[in-house]
């Protein structure tokens, strides 16, 4: 699950919440000048936290005290050693014990929520309590907090672009204001009203709620490119049930990721009881991420981890194992990865980290219908979050077939080092299409005369790659009387191409067999007549086999697979009759 993304550093909140998780006793002595009075002195406790973001109190914070029925004020009057002083007549301690009660801010005022803009205004919605035995004359208070500290991030948002992702406007709804009298949180109206967090960036942002249900109830607010979208958390619902998304926790850190898109909006949640005192916004301890690594890697190299905790230069590390079958590793983040192999070998290489790391090893991260992604890495969604979705495995291994066996010398001058399968692209050409502009084209085509490569006119063979460097070679200088073409470079100019293939190419025959009989011909509505790149040039005036007669004159021909009745047909140049999908090796 990705996290903040922001290196700004977090302002915590209130005063250390660990000391009293759990019970209300939070009391220890600490080591303060004593007057020659009775008079207790108390300090609030700031190594670790802090109310203002910068690990010290600000100074004059008010704090409420009470011992039974006496309720007197204290306030911080020393910002680096959170000691605190009162006009009043102090609390006094000679033997014994008693209970104390103590919260901040002390005010009988209502506390609005509603704007929480900046840092300032929402740290003033931090409500702070404690309860202590009075046991020494010196006893160091820590607070535990009494509101829910909620994190948004909009994580994916298919169908919208990065610029209306960049300009959302995200709110939550909630109670409108406070009163917090005695320590007691007291609501004042419905849960309705829209409240503006603090944005961290462009995507991220947080807000401090009051703790309650808020099932059935609109909860978050997406306004995006010009559409706009309100989760309501329900029980009926299984993931809204599981991770308890419509409760707000006193206490708690939590964390919503969104997911928008035209389809409505998705969330899902992470929490955490601990974590407001010392976390930056990018969610991560000391300024540091972690990774979660799997233990069921084969002869495992792991570079940049160290006890969980991302360590690697640039904030980057590596996993190399060794793989026997189609395995391979998941991730969930915000980070980019990229994978290479070596034989048997696998590295993976995560950068750009933006967030925590959670990887895992699945047994078929490599299968026919998974998704390809341009960070190299094959998932079961469609769209994933932190890259692009290149197009759908249709099949693994070099082809074998009794005509031809795919090697890597047929890719030279691309990137690809070794074949581990092929990739159909989920686009493909909207209408019908002529190869050529008119039937005269003998010239550019002139290399394919007498060629010793009678496989352009069978089509039986893999050869896709060799055949589109090859027509592009006849048209270099005649590439616009080719709407094929034309069409082709418009198609492929928008596609991602991940690092370390053959690049897309126009298919030929066997391979567009190919992709009609594998299960994702469906997925991507692959029905229709398509074009190969199997072009080839009959000269008539020597004697070369002509499909359209002995008498025809010279021409150049392409051939057409016609997905519903499993025909080849050879169409000349002027013909109208085929579509165009590419694909790549990987």
């Amino acid at each position: 699950m990705n996290k903040i993304t922001s290196n700004i550093r977090n302002y915590s909140f209130g005063l250390i919440l660990l000391s009293c998780m759990g019970g209300m006793s939070c009391t220890r002595e600490a080591d303060i000048d004593m007057t020659d009075t009775d008079g207790v002195v108390f300090s609030a406790n700031i190594g670790q936290a802090s109310r203002r973001g910068d690990n010290s109190w600000t100074g004059g914070e008010l704090i409420g005290m009470q011992v039974g029925e006496s309720v007197k004020t204290y306030r911080i009057s020393d910002a680096a050693s959170g000691a605190m002083v009162t006009d009043d007549e102090p609390y006094t301690w000679t033997s014994g014990e008693y209970q104390l009660h103590a919260w901040s801010p002390y005010t009988d005022k209502s506390i609005s929520l509603t704007n929480q803009s900046d840092a300032e205004k929402m740290f003033a919605c931090d409500l702070l309590e404690c309860n202590t035995t009075v046991n020494a004359k010196s006893v160091q208070l820590t607070f535990k907090h009494k509101m829910t500290r909620v994190w948004y991030e909009l994580q994916q948002f298919p169908g919208y672009t990065d610029e209306e992702a960049n300009n959302a406007v995200i709110s939550y709804y909630g109670h409108s204001s406070i009163k917090y009298t005695e320590g007691i949180i007291d609501k004042e109206g419905e849960p309705n009203s829209e409240i503006l967090p603090r944005k961290i960036d462009d995507r991220h942002g947080e807000a401090i709620l009051v703790p309650g249900e808020m099932w059935n109830k609109p909860f978050i607010k997406v306004v995006i490119g010009g559409d706009t979208y309100v989760y309501t958390p329900k029980h009926t619902v299984a993931t809204d049930e599981e991770r308890q998304t419509g409760v707000l926790k006193e206490g708690y850190n939590q964390r919503y990721y969104l997911k928008v898109s035209k389809k409505g909006i998705e969330v899902s949640m992470e929490s955490s009881s601990v974590g407001w005192n010392n976390e930056t916004v990018d969610g991560v301890t000391d300024g540091k991420y972690k990774a979660e690594i799997p233990s069921n890697l084969n002869n495992p190299q792991i570079t940049g981890v160290e006890n969980g905790i991302i360590t690697g230069a640039d904030n980057s590390f590596s996993i190399s194992y060794t793989e026997n079958g189609n395995g391979g590793l998941l991730y969930e983040g915000n980070c980019d990865v990229q994978r290479t192999t070596d034989g048997t070998s696998h590295t993976y290489t995560f950068s750009k980290i933006a967030s925590d790391i959670k990887v895992s090893y699945t047994s078929e991260y490599l299968k026919v219908g998974k998704y390809y992604y341009s960070n190299g890495t094959f998932g079961d969604e469609a769209v994933k979050e932190g890259c692009e979705t290149v197009g759908l495995v249709y099949k693994l291994g070099a082809s074998v077939n009794d005509y031809d066996t795919d090697k890597i010398s047929n890719y030279s001058g691309s990137e690809l080092k070794s074949i581990t399968g092929y990739v159909v692209s989920l686009t493909s050409s909207t209408n019908k299409f002529s190869w050529a502009q008119g039937d005269n084209l003998e010239t550019e085509f002139a290399s394919f005369e007498n060629s010793d490569d009678e496989e352009k006119s069978e089509g039986t063979m893999y050869k896709g790659y060799i055949y589109t460097k090859a027509i592009e070679t006849a048209l270099i200088n005649a590439a616009e009387k080719s709407p094929f073409w034309t069409a082709f470079k418009n198609l492929i100019k928008t596609l991602p191409t991940p690092e370390g293939t053959s690049g897309w190419y126009i298919p030929s025959v066997a391979q567009l067999q190919d992709i009609a009989n594998s299960e994702i011909a469906t997925t991507i509505n692959f029905t229709d007549s398509y074009y190969s790149s199997n072009i080839y040039h009959v000269n008539v005036t020597e004697g070369m086999d002509n499909p359209h007669g002995a008498n025809a004159n010279d021409h150049s021909y392409v051939l057409r697979y016609n997905v519903g009745d499993k025909s080849i047909s050879a169409d000349y140049p002027s013909d109208a009759n085929g579509k165009l999908i590419v694909i790549l090796t990987f």
